[in-house]
């Protein structure tokens, strides 16, 4: 399944990343929260999650969590998209579940590429 969840708070980064993506032919699910992560994995059926870690409601560590707690979704990539540039973030997001980790603002192409690998190197 080449579709990504992006779970991000800021309208126009969720805006940002659909294009890209859908340029590149990749499906993409949005999510402003965590909480509207958890029940969208529920009903559509995901491969990649783009998650960023400061939200509203549920931020992007306790997803991270709460993700890695159910079975069907321990292996489901999750790369961590974030302007948290601190390593105590980014380390703590990798022990909660993330398999990566960008910094924003971020390049493009290393994110397509990110993407690809995480998807197991597909091309939409």
């Amino acid at each position: 399944m080449n579709r990504v969840l992006i779970v991000d708070d800021e309208l126009m980064n969720r805006d940002v990343l659909k294009k890209v993506l859908g340029k590149e032919g990749f499906a993409v699910a949005e999510a402003s929260n965590g909480e509207e992560a958890m029940a969208l994995l529920d009903e559509v059926s995901c491969g990649l999650v783009l998650m960023d870690l400061m939200m509203p409601v549920m931020d992007g560590f306790e997803t991270i969590a709460a993700i890695r707690r159910q079975e069907r979704y321990r292996e489901l990539p999750l790369v961590v998209i974030t302007a948290l540039n601190d390593p105590a973030s980014l380390e703590r997001a990798i022990a909660l579940g993330a398999d990566a980790c960008i910094v924003k603002p971020f390049d493009l192409p290393l994110l397509v590429q990110t993407v690809r690998d995480a998807l197991g190197g597909a091309r939409a």
